[in-house]
């Protein structure tokens, strides 16, 4: 893994983006279940929709939700609202398989959440890679799979955020789930400039989604990120490709965002556009397992 954050390309995750048909259903499960709060409820800018290139978006109703209205930072669920669309199985079809987000008391959610918004995929329990990492999975209302992630000390060569300090905090990996693990680590390799970090290892909630042994263990990545961010790519070659809903965009989660520098190495096809009059810019594209990227810069 690189030391050095000096030539990376992206910064750090910043969220990801759900197509539902019940934005209200969202809401009340993030708010009730998760305690975030809404930071805007509108119709899908114009110049958003231009940026992404996707003109059909427009208008949509869009919310976001965070931890906290004044904190951007917190800002990691953005919901789009599309009638009609069906949800997907959770952690069923290949691309981007789950948000993990970090929490702030991991064991008190998995009371908290039987009986919510929520369907709970997986209790509690520490990672077979540390002690110090505890997480559950849960299913949101539009078939989004988020992995409620408590932080509880380091553990090397990872970099990871320090605890949380609201109950579910920020985006921090972003799971990809891919039919061959090394490829779309290349990808992701050569966008940010670094080398991943590969290993085998048991995601019980994925197994028992595909009636496996929960203990079984899979062909894993991680890509660390300029930021206390990673990305995470696991080979799941049982997944077929998910199908596109509107716009090329499929049911669920979408969309993953990042912070990301202008120097970022674009794949070809992709171009930077302009979202507004402060300069700031977006790039959208594809990555090889039909993923959804956003750059922010």
């Amino acid at each position: 893994m690189t030391s050095s954050n000096a030539a990376l390309h992206i910064d750090h995750s910043v969220g990801g983006t759900v197509i539902t048909d019940d934005a209200d259903a969202m809401i009340s499960a993030y708010c009730d279940g998760l305690d975030m709060q809404v930071v805007c409820d509108m119709p899908l800018p114009a110049s958003l929709a231009a940026a992404w290139e996707k003109p059909a978006l427009s208008a949509r109703r869009m919310v976001v939700l965070g931890a906290d209205v004044q904190d951007a930072s917190t800002h990691w669920m953005r919901i789009v609202e599309v009638p009609g669309v069906v949800k997907p199985a959770p952690m069923r079809q290949r691309g981007w398989l789950a948000l993990e987000v970090l929490v702030r008391d991991v064991y008190a959610l998995g009371v908290r959440l039987v009986n919510s918004g929520f369907t709970v995929l997986g209790e509690p329990r520490p990672l077979s890679v540390s002690d110090a990492i505890v997480a559950m999975q849960v299913a949101g209302p539009a078939g989004e799979t988020l992995y409620l992630t408590e932080v509880r000390g380091p553990v090397p060569p990872f970099r990871l955020p320090m605890p949380a300090t609201h109950t579910a905090e920020r985006l921090f990996i972003p799971v990809l789930s891919c039919p061959e693990r090394d490829t779309s680590l290349r990808f992701y390799e050569a966008l940010n400039g670094n080398s991943g970090l590969r290993f085998e290892t048991r995601v019980s909630a994925l197994n028992n989604a595909l009636a496996l042994d929960p203990d079984w263990q899979r062909p894993v990545a991680t890509l660390q990120l300029a930021g206390a961010s990673l990305i995470e790519i696991d080979q799941v070659p049982e997944h077929g490709p998910a199908s596109a809903v509107l716009a090329g965009f499929p049911a669920g989660l979408a969309i993953v965002s990042f912070s990301a520098s202008r120097t970022v190495p674009l794949p070809p096809g992709a171009r930077w556009n302009r979202l507004a009059d402060d300069d700031s810019a977006l790039a959208l594209f594809q990555g090889p397992s039909g993923e959804w990227i956003e750059l922010q810069a």
